[in-house]
């Protein structure tokens, strides 16, 4: 089957009518599953590929990673495309640019009126139970009434009980079910919200609770037979790497000799203690996604759903004596990506496919055979995913939109950039004009700039026509980061986009 792509009032009479009349895609010449699959959707934060067992990690093995894996496909090209946090869940929720959603930094409000057709509310259309477990990230929270820096307007925040509290209704974009945080760091006595402005507190580490909730969720789908998209979000494993952040007992099965990449300077700005706390906290999280696959085998739900696994982006500890995230490198923008779906998708097997944070959202309605909103920017990798066609795409546009991560700011500690990503290269133009080019098969550290030395010159002077051409569809003019405070209120409210003034805003 061939999956529709709707414009919005045709999505709207769908969404009204229901679903149900849409056949659901096979693999191969096999049979359409005779009711929706489910989605379960796992993407802890900060966690980067090489990390992984499967990806080639050398300090830890990540089990249940890899028995995922050996279920299903690894994607070897899955592109954190702008590496920070709430833009990466802008264009999981959205499917489109951050340019087109508005989603560019982090603390700002998702703007419903800007996304109308997120990725929920498509499945909540076709009568799935929709959910959200953990962090959100897509909400102003305490920076609520902080100017981003250029920004305009009187911020009027009223009575907000808690500004971490996302209440029932569109901010939530379509999900349903809430057991989340929009962000904090207290992962060792967890706690979220539901449909009141009430902290719940677990008393337990964060993403123990946040597997039990999930399976709780799941367990009340199957007693009902109601198909769910459910995901998973949980902080860790994210900084603060110290002992007190660090799951009880894991620090202890963490290594003691550890391995670096041979791209760390003399002077590491990454410690020891500080990788082995990020390793045992992927141990954590490793251990938490066996616990999901175990209950799905025991369910009887294994064999009708949907698994993913990835993360938002990676983290630099010292790579290219950087930490965190908010560059154009291998650490920080290659992300695990797993994916399976018994009977539809075959074991075991690795596909080379460029994959975006954006192309979850119209794979996975590929997937279920849901319709896919026309404003979606992503691609449909459904057929890749079971076989059924290869992907055509050569390269991806990547880029980070200010040089800080809390407000619009120029010439700080994480530059501008913009960037061509292939199956080979990584090509970035910092926004001074400076270039970098790397040869990432032949180079996979990326310590050869090709574009320093003269090395490659088509092959940089066709990524450089290809940026132009990307930026163009993504209506991007790579301006400086203080010159996108217009986007936003005071409030952090979304005011326009590069595609012109929000729609109803007044």
């Amino acid at each position: 089957m061939t999956t529709q792509t709707i414009d919005r009032r045709g999505f709207l009479r769908l969404a009204a009518a229901g679903t149900a009349g849409l056949a659901l895609p096979g693999c191969g010449a096999s049979p359409g599953p005779q009711k929706k699959p489910n989605v379960l959707f796992v993407f802890p934060d900060q966690l980067r590929a090489d990390m992984c067992s499967v990806y080639g990690g050398r300090n830890i093995a990540t089990p249940n990673i890899d028995r995922l894996a050996s279920e299903g496909v690894v994607f070897t090209h899955s592109v954190s495309t702008c590496p920070l946090c709430t833009p990466y869940r802008g264009m999981l929720q959205t499917g489109r640019y951050p340019t087109h959603s508005g989603i560019i930094i982090n603390f700002v409000e998702a703007s419903p009126a800007q996304n109308p057709h997120c990725l929920a509310n498509v499945f909540d259309a076709a009568g799935y139970a929709t959910g959200y477990i953990g962090k959100w990230h897509l909400a102003a929270d305490v920076h609520k009434g902080t100017s981003l820096g250029g920004g305009h307007g009187i911020c009027i925040t009223g009575d907000i009980p808690d500004p971490d509290f996302v209440a029932p209704g569109p901010q939530r974009l379509g999900y349903q079910h809430w057991q989340a945080n929009n962000f904090h760091y207290d992962y060792q006595n967890y706690w979220y919200y539901e449909d009141e402005p009430e902290k719940r507190y677990s008393g337990r580490y964060e993403t123990d609770t946040q597997t039990d909730q999930a399976i709780a969720f799941m367990e009340r789908c199957r007693q009902s037979g109601q198909p769910f998209l459910v995901n998973v979000a949980s902080h860790p494993p994210h900084p603060p790497f110290t002992p007190e952040y660090t799951p009880a007992g894991y620090l202890e099965r963490a290594p003691q000799t550890l391995w670096w990449p041979p791209n760390i300077p003399p002077e590491n700005p990454c410690t020891d203690e500080e990788l082995r706390c990020y390793l045992a906290m992927i141990q954590n999280v490793d251990d938490n996604l066996g616990r999901l696959l175990d209950y799905l085998e025991s369910s009887g739900l294994a064999q009708d759903t949907i698994v993913v696994f990835t993360s938002d982006h990676g983290e630099m500890l010292g790579s290219h004596g950087r930490i965190q995230k908010m560059v154009p490198y291998a650490e920080a923008i290659n992300v695990p990506l797993v994916m399976r779906w018994p009977r539809h998708i075959a074991a075991g097997i690795r596909v080379d496919a460029l994959h975006t944070p954006m192309d979850h959202f119209p794979t996975l309605c590929g997937l279920a055979g849901l319709p896919i909103p026309s404003e979606v920017d992503g691609t449909d990798l459904s057929g890749v995913v079971t076989g059924s066609r290869s992907d055509g795409r050569e390269e991806v546009l990547i880029g980070h939109y200010s040089s800080g991560e809390l407000t619009f700011e120029t010439g700080t500690t994480w530059l501008e950039w913009r960037g061509v990503r292939t199956k080979q290269y990584t090509y970035v133009r910092w926004l001074a004009g400076t270039e970098e080019l790397y040869d990432n098969l032949a180079d996979p550290y990326q310590m050869q700039n090709l574009a320093e030395n003269g090395a490659e010159p088509e092959a940089l002077v066709g990524l450089r026509a290809r940026l132009t051409e990307l930026l163009a569809r993504a209506h991007d003019d790579f301006r400086r980061g203080f010159d996108y405070g217009d986007w936003y209120d005071d409030c952090r409210n979304l005011v326009r986009t590069a595609l012109g003034p929000v729609p109803g805003w007044v």
